[in-house]
Order: C-alpha cells, then sequence, then structure tokens
C-alpha cells in the first residue's frame, strides 16, 4: 500500500476522467462497492499528507570504504586442517564477504556433533590469528556450519545506500526499519508493526543511540507527520533535541523524569481510546482504518504513534 500511495503522488490525472470514472464506476458495482476503497487507497489518502513532502536521499552520506577479507583460500585451508587435528573431518562451502565480517561456510561429516565444533572456538581464533571469532551452528535454513572472521579492511554502512536497495523498495509496509547489512552484504529491514516492543542493549560505545537515530530517520523517510506521529524521551538530554523542530513531534522531545511518566500514561489512554474507535467502526487494526474511504472522512486518519525512549535505565 505504501509504494502505491507514494506512486499516486506523481500520478497524472487523464482528459477523459468521466469515461474513467464510469468504467470505475462499473467495476465497483461488480466488486460489490469493495473497488471504491482500492480506488481511495490509490487517489485520496496521499492527500492527507497535504504539501508535506519526504525529505531526499541526497541529505545522507554514501557508504565509504571497501571490505578487505584477506587471503580466503588461506584462511579456509587453516579451518580445515585445524578441525582436522581435532578429528573432525569437514567439507568447505562458499564464502560470503560482508561489510565488517567474512563468514567460511562448511558441512561436517555425519555423525561429529555440533558442540564439538563450537568447543573449538578458541582454537580457531588462534590458528587464525583472528579475534574473535563466531561460530553460527547451524546457519539458519541450511544444514551448514557459519565461521565469521572480521575482515582487515571494513566497509561503512550507511542509511542512505540502504534506502536505495532493491529491498527496501520492495517493502510491504510503511513502519520498516534499516538495520543494517547481513554478513553477505544484503540489507537487513524489519516491520515495527509486526514487533510492537523493542529493546535495545548493548555496552558503551556499542552503537545502541545510533541505532535509535536510524530507526527514527527510517521512519522520517518514509511517512508524512499525519501518518505517523513520535514521543521522544531522552533523560540525558544530549541526543534527541536534534528532532525538536520536526513535525512528526505529538510533543517536545521530554526531557523532565516526571513528564516522562505523564507521557506514558497518556499514551496508554489513547491507546485505550483507539481500541474503543477501532471497535466502534468494526475493523482490527490502524491498517485497517486507514484503508476504509468511510471511515478516513468520518474520523480522518489514525497516525501510528512510535515511542522511542533513550537510556531506560535511567528511568527505571
Amino acid at each position: 500500500k505504501v509504494r502505491t500511495w507514494q506512486g499516486a503522488e506523481n500520478t497524472k490525472l487523464e482528459s477523459n476522467s468521466k469515461t474513467k470514472n464510469q468504467k470505475q464506476d462499473e467495476r465497483d458495482d461488480k466488486r460489490g462497492g469493495k473497488g471504491a476503497d482500492a480506488d481511495f487507497l490509490t487517489h485520496d489518502l496521499p492527500k492527507l499528507a497535504g504539501d508535506f513532502r519526504l525529505p531526499p536521499v541526497e541529505l545522507l552520506e554514501k557508504e565509504t570504504g571497501k571490505p578487505s577479507s584477506g587471503d580466503i583460500v588461506a584462511n579456509a585451508n587453516i579451518i580445515k586442517r585445524t578441525l582436522q587435528n581435532f578429528g573432525i573431518e569437514v567439507e568447505m562451502g562458499e564464502v560470503n564477504v560482508g561489510p565488517t565480517v567474512t563468514q567460511f561456510t562448511l558441512k561436517p561429516a555425519e555423525g561429529v556433533k555440533l558442540s564439538r565444533i563450537m568447543a573449538l572456538n578458541n582454537d580457531l581464533s588462534l590458528a587464525l590469528a583472528a579475534h574473535p571469532i563466531r561460530i553460527e551452528a547451524p546457519i539458519p535454513g541450511r544444514s551448514l556450519i557459519g565461521i565469521e572472521i572480521p575482515n582487515k579492511g571494513f566497509a561503512i554502512v550507511r542509511l542512505k545506500n540502504i534506502l536505495e536497495s532493491s529491498d527496501f523498495g520492495k517493502r510491504s509496509a510503511n513502519l520498516t526499519l534499516c538495520l543494517g547489512r547481513d554478513v553477505s552484504g544484503g540489507a537487513i529491514l524489519a516491520n515495527l508493526a509486526k514487533m510492537p516492543h523493542i529493546m535495545i542493549a548493548g555496552s558503551t560505545g556499542s552503537g545502541k543511540t545510533i541505532c535509535l537515530n536510524v530507526i527514527i530517520l527510517s521512519l522520517l523517510y518514509q511517512n508524512s507527520p499525519n501518518l505517523l506521529k513520535f514521543i521522544l524521551i531522552d533523560p540525558k538530554r544530549v541526543e534527541f533535541p536534534v528532532y525538536s523542530d520536526i513535525p512528526h513531534l505529538l510533543a517536545p522531545v521530554v526531557v523532565d523524569t516526571q513528564k516522562t511518566v505523564n507521557s506514558l500514561k497518556w499514551a496508554v489512554s489513547e491507546m485505550e481510546r483507539r481500541f474503543e474507535l477501532l471497535a466502534s467502526v468494526k475493523v482490527r487494526d490502524i491498517a485497517s482504518f486507514n484503508s476504509s474511504k468511510k471511515v478516513v472522512e468520518k474520523h480522518g486518519p489514525l497516525p501510528y504513534i512510535v515511542i522511542i525512549i533513550d537510556e531506560l535505565a535511567d528511568l527505571m
């Protein structure tokens, strides 16, 4: 639906609109009126965004650097020889070079326990002179084991290249988050609507706040203020004030602890109000609400509300 809305912004009206409308009415009659909502999605709903234009990707920086994995053949032989020294026969598979790590895949001989290979993490690290390495046993969806080794040269992953990727262009929701790239260099995307709560954990300096900024920008590059609202909570007062002028904010960036409590209480009451509203119009979620022409004309569009808290531990 998102792609349809965006494409509708550039749709040119044909001169024979009267004939076109008559044909549409005929199709609507055959469908029992369901075509009206479909036409509403492609033509009327984008108007709810008003004159707002999504920010251009030219504001973002391109990816820099090139990944350097070193001697792939030599490393593959070291892995195979090291495992053979411990009595484990393996068959080496494909190699995937990602932005920061290179993944070597292997298939152990029949009867070899995965725990034996997992226990050799430090031995493999010593033999490869690489630290840390990661053993993924097995690789999800495949009957292979993956050994990830840090690259000698890193590529800086940027949001711009992910937004311009074909995977992002094929997204099915306008709450898609850009989370980075996998070991093969493919874009990692996630639909926020399918995981209503996210906790980002990690040590100091590991990139938690950078991840939050990327999440915010991912949503800003897809939604107008009428279809998405933010509540940003920043007790440290240093991370989110940069977003104080965006039109998507329901309230100024919250930095006071007491105001944070009030904001969350308001969010709970708003959730309960929306449950009653959805029940009254007999729809089950926000997407269904905004897809109905009659409902939107009567109640207006129902924007998504995303609450982002930096340093949740301080509030706890």
